[in-house]
């Protein structure tokens, strides 16, 4: 009987844990619950992914030809006649062709002089392209931190600089402006088509209309300019003024040291390059996933992205040094009929 008590006695004595251990023991269990959340909707979003997952064939490809030869294939623009061009971010160069793949033209060479010594025509890693409607082609010519403007022969027509840091992408609407992403910056800028600044927005940060590592832009039938916004795994659209609008998370995107997102509009569709799952995402507007499109083996780095009036889409692999096409499905649930 002593004992017992003895041993009651010698158990009351234990100290209840400490302040600091409670919240480090709360600290603990939060931090559990957020990887099993993490993991949990990782594992339903991939299940979503393979469900939405199109297997498509490549009816064209081109960069095996000498003259067609690719060192970094890295954006990809069409214009109203079904041609499409290609930048070359490694041999400084942009290629032209015809809806068969066939080279029409080649604008520019390599040029990365110091003190930013770079004449018209001369590429310092190109990046981003557009087409406007009068034909004239825009180039982001990144690491000469400029915009570079040439007519559908390939002269030069306009060179302009804004302060720039590494812009990766341009592109316009069809009220006269232009739009850069200002990678560099975190920041989008608007010109008109003379090359005049007329603003600026966006910004680092992780808040809506903010950027962290922006890479492509496009603009849809209405004036909405939509940019992929790579390091925060979204795509934020805005109105022609540069107005937040939303924006929508692309939660397969790893951020800009896997991804170099790319993005189209098609049909009021959002078509983006997903690198780490060597594939190309379609969207809705709203953010809705359509498809994942793939290749058997997947697109090797895909990075660039566009779709031609003829219901093309055509993709950079940056991985192997070509251009691959294929045909649109409707969707995932379509084409599995």
């Amino acid at each position: 009987m002593r004992k017992t008590k003895k041993k009651m006695k010698r158990k009351s004595k234990r100290k209840p844990l400490g302040k600091g251990a409670k919240l480090f023991l709360m600290f603990f269990s939060a931090v559990v619950l957020v990887m099993v959340i993490y993991l949990f909707v990782d594992r339903i979003q991939d299940a979503i992914n393979k469900s939405k997952t199109v297997f498509v064939p490549v009816d064209m490809e081109v960069g095996a030809s000498p003259e067609a030869k690719f060192q970094e294939p890295k954006d990809v623009a069409t214009d109203s006649e079904n041609n499409f061009y290609v930048s070359d971010f490694g041999l400084g160069t942009v290629k032209k062709f015809d809806s068969t793949g066939k080279l029409i033209l080649t604008i520019g060479q390599l040029g990365n002089h110091p003190n930013d010594e770079n004449g018209p025509g001369e590429f310092n890693q190109p990046s981003g392209l557009w087409v406007s409607q009068n034909g004239l082609i825009y180039v982001a010519d990144t690491f000469n931190h400029r915009i570079q403007v040439f007519d559908a022969d390939g002269n030069s027509v306009k060179i302009w600089t804004h302060s720039f840091f590494g812009p990766r992408d341009v592109t316009g609407d069809n009220n006269g402006k232009v739009y850069v992403v200002d990678t560099g910056n975190h920041k989008i800028e608007i010109f008109d088509t003379n090359g005049n600044f007329i603003k600026e927005f966006g910004g680092h940060g992780t808040s809506e209309g903010k950027f962290d590592e922006p890479v492509g832009c496009v603009v849809d039938s209405k004036g909405f300019l939509y940019v992929s916004d790579s390091n925060n795994n979204r795509i934020e659209k805005f109105d022609s003024n540069g107005k937040f609008i939303s924006s929508f998370k692309v939660s397969t995107w790893h951020g800009k040291n896997e991804e170099v997102p790319y993005i189209a509009c098609y049909q009021d569709n959002i078509f983006a390059s997903n690198a780490s799952g060597k594939s190309v995402l379609r969207y809705e507007l709203n953010g809705k996933l359509i498809a994942v499109y793939k290749t058997k083996d997947g697109f090797a780095a895909p990075q660039g992205v566009a779709v031609d009036g003829l219901g093309h889409v055509y993709v950079t692999e940056a991985g192997i040094g070509r251009v691959a096409r294929f045909g649109l499905p409707i969707s995932a649930e379509t084409t599995a009929r």
